[in-house]
């Protein structure tokens, strides 16, 4: 363990409390089912009941307790260095919209807080990306230059708020203005609240196994004795639950972040901050209503690589108290994300082959704002409206795609499988072969030993083991399982294997 005294846990979920629902008890008959509990799927219910639509919003484990119970939470069309890029390889149309996109998001959000009276420590920001080595400056000039383009407010400049300049030794900084940051469980827990206000029906611990079909309706089937029958169905879970022909397998990549969060007088100058310079490290405030807390990101890396999540953790504590003089974090977490192969989210409707059907996913690491604009476009889609946006996040776009590559885990090989397990410290697991198939071995805090197929459940990649959480991480579409292998995270649906070994 890195720090003995931090918790595995999200700094959002551990400072609110997410409202708690029931599971699926009864088969239900609406308009519009949205499967995923998470900003954009509870964003699009709530736009869609507004419209008089009645909606069911299920999730498979607890509301908020995905990506967005672990993000950053900076909304910004500020996404790192992208509108360069974009304006190179597909041109200005799309560079424009795609910022145009981000900033109607970030409206859409400011306007519900406001709307809707949600105290969720909302408050506009400036956002920075800035270099400390000087190898960076010309491409936050392209970048700059790409603001003026397509109409984004900011540029580049030398120096930094007094308050975090005196801790970041930058060459240059761009900037982009009117931003904002805010609490993401807190605002989940308002727009929850305003979903029911609108009729809308939510439950947890439902998992979706199935969408059929039938007639001019789908059925939906759970892992409850219930079903759903809906005449539209939208996918807003991390990873699509429904994946026809492995469309989105074959496309998506899965990556993890890691972030800290430390008690801090540090004040960052109203900002929110992430590095050009590699290792990327990104940099915001947090409030408990209380005091004041200093959130470090980082080290995002592909999903169940063979690399220590430990010693990532322990780079960022590193960089943290070499950086800002902090003491040891309260709680650390992981993110999981999922990144297309052109930097575009997949919004729109599912498969050529099920009209009525939609999905949200692929937003890149900047899922906030992106899931603004994501849910105004299902609903129009789910209303026939046209939207500006249509085209640009369409799944099946005709732009290019991403090479896909597979990498190994090399397997552990013990001289005894029994000496292994006996050494083997509560809450960790290594990974070996019982009788020639490869197989994670756990031991949980009360000392019961699990061994493990490790096959994902998912489509059958091997998932490795993340030390720093203390789970199972598929490296091919960003299932997660814990230690003794129950599902945390999909698109997997059922558990690891167990193997009973012959010892």
């Amino acid at each position: 363990m890195f720090n003995q005294t931090a918790v595995n846990r999200s700094f959002w979920r551990a400072t609110a409390h997410t409202a708690s629902y029931t599971k699926l008890g009864h088969d239900a008959t609406v308009d519009v089912m949205v499967a995923g509990g998470g900003i954009a799927g509870v964003l699009t219910a709530y736009l869609a009941a507004k419209e008089g639509k009645t909606v069911a919003l299920v999730e498979a484990r607890e509301v908020g307790g995905g990506t967005t119970g672990g993000t950053t939470a900076k909304l910004s069309a500020q996404h790192e260095l992208i509108y360069a890029d974009l304006l190179q390889t597909y041109g200005l149309d799309v560079a424009k919209l795609y910022y145009q996109a981000n900033a109607e998001g970030l409206q859409l959000i400011r306007d519900l807080v406001n709307d809707l009276a949600i105290e969720c420590d909302f408050e506009q920001m400036t956002s920075y990306v800035y270099s400390q080595k000087g190898k960076h400056t010309r491409q936050l000039e392209q970048e700059a230059d790409a603001y003026k383009k397509i109409g984004a407010p900011g540029g580049v400049q030398q120096d930094m708020p007094l308050d975090i300049g005196r801790h970041l030794n930058t060459d240059s900084v761009l900037t982009m203005e009117n931003q904002a940051q805010f609490h993401p469980v807190k605002f989940l827990n308002g727009m929850l609240h305003a979903l029911e206000d609108e009729g809308g029906h939510i439950y947890q611990h439902t998992m979706v196994e199935d969408v059929q079909k039938q007639g001019d309706s789908f059925r939906v089937t759970t892992d409850t004795p219930y079903s759903i029958t809906a005449k539209q169905v939208i996918i807003a879970t991390l990873f699509p639950a429904m994946d026809p022909h492995s469309f989105y397998s074959n496309r998506l990549k899965p990556v993890t972040s890691h972030l800290l969060a430390f008690s801090s007088d540090n004040h960052l100058g109203g900002g929110m901050y992430i590095s050009a310079d590699d290792p990327k490290r990104t940099v915001r405030e947090a409030w408990d209503g209380k005091s004041s807390y200093l959130l470090v990101g980082g080290e995002t890396h592909p999903t169940g690589d063979s690399h220590s999540t430990e010693e990532r953790y322990a780079s960022l504590l590193h960089y943290a108290q070499r950086t800002f003089g902090t003491g040891n974090p309260v709680d650390y977490w992981s993110e999981h994300e999922l990144l297309t192969p052109d930097r575009l989210p997949y919004v729109g409707i599912l498969d050529e082959e099920q009209e009525g059907m939609y999905v949200m996913t692929g937003f890149n690491k900047w899922g906030l704002t992106n899931a603004g604009a994501s849910a105004k476009l299902i609903v129009d889609l789910v209303l026939g409206k046209d939207n500006p946006y249509e085209k640009l996040f369409h799944p099946h776009r005709t732009w290019p795609s991403e090479a896909t590559g597979g990498s190994g885990a090399s397997s552990q090989t013990a001289p005894s499988l029994t000496e292994q397990v006996k050494e083997l410290a509560a809450g960790d697991a290594f990974t070996t072969k019982v009788e020639g198939k490869q197989t994670g071995v756990y031991k949980d805090d009360s000392g019961n030993v699990h061994y493990l197929d490790l096959s994902c459940t998912h489509l059958g990649c091997e998932v490795r083991w993340n030390d720093g959480d203390a789970t199972w991480d598929c490296p091919c579409h960003g299932s997660i399982f814990s230690g003794s292998g129950e599902v945390l995270a999909g698109p997997a649906k059922q558990p690891l294997k167990p193997i009973k070994p012959s010892h």
